[in-house]
């Protein structure tokens, strides 16, 4: 029975559309070749058949789903994978360069018209949906025209969780013929539960992102950043979001009394973010710069008042590899309210100390794995984090320890991609590897 709040949301998002489209188009102005393509969004695409659709909205969804999709493909799957955001869509772009397999778009907006015309024209035999994309919409068309849904490495937080009750039948209803759903971790697989996903269509297959290998070489601009600052201690302070920045950079100023060599990268998980990042550094009095600039400020510097003390990087795809060239990780989204954290598989697996913040709601299990096993140093303040950086630069048995816990603690947790595939094979079978009519 269609939820009550269906129609209500359809005309919300109808009318939040223009808005949408507008904000998305914005994002993109920076790359004319994406803005180009914002047609997309409304369902103008290429057509196609018989392809299996995978929609990973973030770069985040696209980290997990990475290792599935190239065992799909590997398994000759064809497959369109859909992003919401423009940095997913450049790291879709540029991780799955060259494969005849798979192609790139950028997903509808869950508007009747948008949904009906991206599926017209792509006429998928089924979708896989990675970790938390509940769009009531796109879930109703795929079952109006008999698209079978399948949910992977699926998960909602405790914060996310409060959202879904307030309108529970809304999503219920979107996830009435979703199956399987594989989640995560069992916290993930009881809400879902609450939402109205029978048992029977549940199962926890874990966290797909501990199947991601770390990446073979550095981004080729990175080997030459670490050459620049060779010598110092380096650490970086990734993902940052608004507020952020200023607590980062007053902790730096206090790390540079005890270690005045150290060095300072911030990587905004917004790159437009940058200036607002760079002035954040200015404010509290560090000799800062963005990445472009940093080359040319390095070789003017003269003495200790010239030396750059914190650089910007306003960069995509970068900061998994920058987490094997540093000293020290702290992963942000978590040092305030809001976010709930980013990825704290990437460190671990480059084999560096970690830190986040207290927020990390959205890591959930991650965090709480990775403490457990005294692999993660949390931090909850300004102060605080210069204290634990410092004992990190300063304690290399400490830094040692800390790094070597949090990747035995990765490594405990692999598996995630064969339990994964093993849940899937009867789906796939009888849906995404059946003759198209």
């Amino acid at each position: 029975m269609r939820s009550s709040w269906f129609p209500v949301y359809r005309l919300l998002a109808a009318a939040a559309s223009p808005l949408a489209s507008r904000r998305l188009a914005k994002a993109c102005a920076a790359s004319p070749t994406l803005l180009a393509r914002q047609p997309e969004r409304h369902g103008h695409v290429p057509s196609a058949d018989g392809e299996l659709w995978i929609h990973a909205a973030s770069v985040g969804e696209l980290n997990a789903a990475e290792p599935l999709v190239r065992a799909l493909i590997a398994g000759k799957q064809r497959i369109v994978l859909s992003t919401l955001t423009h940095t997913a869509a450049e790291q879709a772009q540029l991780r799955f360069a060259g494969c005849s397999a798979l192609r790139h778009l950028f997903a509808p907006l869950d508007t009747v018209a948008c949904v009906s015309r991206w599926l017209d024209h792509t006429r998928p035999r089924a979708l896989l949906l990675v970790e938390t994309e509940i769009w009531p919409v796109m879930l109703d068309q795929c079952r109006r025209r008999s698209i079978p849904v399948a949910l992977v490495n699926a998960r909602i937080s405790g914060r996310a969780m409060r959202r879904y009750q307030r309108f529970a039948g809304l999503f219920r209803h979107a996830l009435a013929a979703a199956e399987p759903v594989l989640c995560q971790d069992d916290a993930s697989r009881q809400r879902f539960e609450s939402l109205g996903v029978g048992g029977e269509r549940l199962s926890v297959t874990g966290n797909l992102k501990f199947d991601v290998d770390a990446p073979a070489a550095p981004s080729y601009e990175l080997p030459g950043w670490q050459r620049s600052w060779a010598g110092r201690p380096v650490w970086v302070a990734g993902s940052t979001h608004a507020g952020e920045e200023e607590i980062v950079a007053g902790a730096h100023r206090r790390l540079i009394e005890q270690h005045p060599d150290a060095l300072l990268l911030v990587v905004p998980r917004h790159p437009e973010r940058g200036p607002e990042a760079l002035d954040a550094c200015s404010r509290v009095g560090l000799n800062a710069c963005m990445i472009d600039d940093w080359p040319d400020r390095a070789a003017r510097a003269e003495g200790e008042t010239g030396r750059i003390q914190a650089i910007v990087i306003d960069r995509m795809g970068v900061l998994a590899g920058l987490y094997r060239l540093v000293d020290a990780c702290a992963v942000c989204g978590s040092l305030v309210e809001g976010t709930g954290g980013h990825n704290l598989i990437e460190p671990a697996l480059a084999g560096k100390p970690i830190l986040t913040g207290g927020h990390t709601a959205d890591q959930q299990a991650a965090a709480e794995g990775l403490e457990a096993a005294n692999g993660l140093v949390r931090v909850h303040s300004e102060i605080d984090l210069a204290g634990q950086l410092a004992r990190i630069l300063g304690d290399p048995e400490f830094a040692r320890t800390l790094a070597g816990n949090a990747t035995a603690f990765v490594e405990s947790q692999r598996g995630a991609l064969d339990r994964t595939l093993e849940a899937l094979e009867p789906w796939l079978d009888e849906h995404a590897n059946a003759p198209k009519d």
